[in-house]
């Protein structure tokens, strides 16, 4: 009778022992990915706060106005190539 119940703890700490490691494994990997989407986010952050700062700038402004918006002074004149 005490071997059986032996029998029975042993096999239940063998079962707990392997869903702890499953589970460990798990944790682990999830955390590797956690850091490196962590590296992304911080590596993001810090050219959306580059370009922040940089946006503040007149000359930014001024720059994305004329080239993307083809925006002009007044009495100036755009000419389009077929080139670049």
């Amino acid at each position: 009778m005490i071997f059986i119940a032996f029998i029975v703890v042993a096999v239940l700490c063998i079962t707990r022992f392997n869903n702890i490691m499953i589970q460990k494994q798990r944790l682990t990997s999830e955390n590797s990915s956690l850091k490196a989407q962590a590296s992304v986010l911080s590596d993001k952050l810090a050219r959306i706060n580059a370009q922040a700062e940089y946006g503040n700038d007149d000359q930014y402004v001024i720059s994305i106005a004329r080239g993307n918006l083809d925006m002009v002074y007044p009495g100036e004149i755009i000419f389009r190539t077929n080139g670049q």
